[in-house]
């Protein structure tokens, strides 16, 4: 009889282990009386199979597109959003074909300013685009949250062409956060289009942060330009001041990541120069914080090379310098070195701003061979070159003509 009850306590402890085993993963044992908890479902982060959550949240497209550094066979797209996403740019010649998704070290930039570089383009050719971004929602490790997208209307664009006849361009300057002064600018130039804009620096007082680089320039600069007309920018004094100063680059400089380079359009050779800040290394006011005396050397080495070594210096029907000061900035007393290579190249123009008014000043008034224009704050300057002559004509808001003056072609 014990043995038979033994064998009886056995069977219903097997029994009770039987049943433990056939409970579900998920659920658990409970009191009396409480439901059963559920356990988490396991899933792993690799998961194949799992797709991401997709929410109805769109960006907004708060800047832009803008189109900036245009050359003959590339050029920057930038945009901003107001919140995080990634970006695109579709492109193509008669229709949209191609698409560039940016990638650094592999992986595709998620924020709110989009900067995409276009290149393999052909010189002179038109191509269509639009931007586009989708929201990130939670950048998780797997699986982000993501939202919807949204997208650009349709413009164009035309890559310069150093084969061309003809170029006419605009340049302003000094605009200093008056969002007014550059809309009233870019309404002057859009009554009679130019093929890009030039911009010779100080868009702003002091780079504070990214809102007043978008509201007081960047904004109404895409608005004026309209997604069809470049712009080539020049870094002023100003934008060497304020605590967003040493990330102002990533929103204006060039290609190459310089403010420093040249571009070819017709029968244009520009050169763009920093002229950097107007005043020493060791003036109080900077605190220890500039080293604009080894930078300008690294610049001056390589505005000699492009000068004596540039096919096109010597090709080009014209050669114009861009730049913010007329006195080249601070030289610690070698300014006069900058001038004598831009005499031996046989520069051209040199257009400048830095001083708020107009002045022209003639060869041989500054150790020049070449007549400089300075552009007042609220002027355009329109330049108009062919093969043979090059034609400047300044203009302010009222209308008025200030100056004008035409540069034959010269031997090199």
């Amino acid at each position: 009889m014990k043995r038979l009850a033994s064998r009886h306590v056995m069977a219903a402890l097997g029994a009770i282990l039987l049943a433990s085993m056939a409970i579900p993963a998920q659920a658990a044992t409970a009191p009396a009386g409480k439901s059963p908890q559920v356990r988490p479902k396991v899933v792993l982060d690799d998961d194949p199979n799992v797709p991401y959550r997709t929410f109805d949240a769109t960006p907004a497209i708060t800047m832009g597109p803008l189109l900036l550094d245009m050359s003959d066979t590339s050029v920057i797209v930038e945009w901003m959003t107001d919140s995080a996403s990634d970006g695109k740019v579709s492109y193509g010649e008669g229709k949209i074909e191609h698409e560039v998704v940016p990638q650094v070290d592999g992986l595709v930039p998620v924020g709110t300013v989009h900067r995409v570089v276009i290149d393999g383009l052909k010189p002179g050719h038109t191509y269509q685009y639009r931007v586009s971004s989708r929201r990130v929602v939670a950048l998780k490790p797997y699986w982000p949250d993501m939202g919807r997208t949204t997208e650009s209307p349709l413009a164009s664009f035309t890559t310069f062409d150093a084969a061309k006849k003809r170029t006419d361009f605009a340049v302003i300057t000094d605009t200093h956060e008056d969002v007014e002064r550059v809309q009233a600018l870019m309404g002057m130039i859009r009554q009679a289009p130019v093929d890009f804009v030039v911009h010779t620096g100080d868009s702003l007082n002091y780079v504070v942060n990214e809102n007043q680089v978008k509201d007081k320039f960047l904004d109404p600069m895409a608005k004026g330009l309209r997604g069809n007309t470049p712009l080539l920018y020049v870094r002023g004094n100003h934008d060497y001041r304020g605590e967003q100063a040493r990330s102002f680059g990533e929103y204006l400089h060039s290609q190459n990541g310089r403010f420093f380079y040249t571009r070819d359009d017709g029968p244009l050779h520009l050169v763009m120069v920093d002229t950097g800040e107007d005043k020493p290394d060791t003036t109080n006011v900077y605190a220890g914080l500039n080293d604009l005396r080894d930078y300008r050397q690294q610049e001056f080495t390589w505005f000699k090379q492009v000068l004596a070594d540039d096919a096109r210096t010597k090709a080009a029907p014209f050669t114009v310098v861009l730049g913010h000061d007329p006195s080249w900035g601070w030289l610690d007393g070698k300014n006069d070195q900058w001038m004598q290579q831009a005499n031996q190249a046989h520069v051209d123009l040199f257009i400048a701003g830095h001083v708020h008014r107009f002045m022209h000043i003639k060869p041989g008034e500054r150790g020049n061979d070449f007549p400089i224009l300075v552009v007042g704050q609220d002027q355009v300057a329109r330049v108009k070159a062919n093969d043979s002559e090059l034609k400047v004509t300044l203009t302010d808001r009222a209308g008025r003509i200030i100056d004008a003056f035409t540069i034959e072609k010269k031997s090199k």
